[in-house]
């Protein structure tokens, strides 16, 4: 929300909600926002979910490389318009991280360690 005038933006309310269909699937998420811009981050497997404001509308993008590597970055959106499909897919990404960083995949992407804006 924007203190000075107390307008509430989308990307807030719509990043929260994607942290909450995450959080059924066991994966832990933080928020952050500023700006018209809200960021989903989910730390354990170093992924960050931007909510923003594009062409068709709200839309959630990020990246599908690992950004620890050299190389170009991929990156892929989701209409927030599409929750389910988004929270499906993300959540897909993140076990896949998850077994590549730690060799495992556990319950969602095998994460949970407190939740946090």
């Amino acid at each position: 929300m924007r203190a000075a005038t107390g307008v509430s933006c989308p990307a807030g309310r719509l990043a929260r909600e994607l942290r909450e269909h995450l959080g059924r699937r066991g994966i832990d998420a933080q928020i952050s926002e500023c700006e018209g811009i809200a960021l989903v981050g989910i730390w354990s497997v170093g992924l960050a979910v931007w909510c923003e404001w594009g062409p068709t509308g709200w839309r959630f993008r990020w990246c599908l490389n690992d950004t620890t590597q050299r190389g170009q970055w991929r990156y892929t959106s989701c209409p927030c318009s599409a929750m389910e499909t988004a929270a499906q897919r993300i959540a897909r990404l993140c076990q896949e991280r998850h077994r590549s960083m730690y060799g495992v995949a556990g319950s969602g992407a095998g994460h949970r360690s407190g939740s946090g804006e």
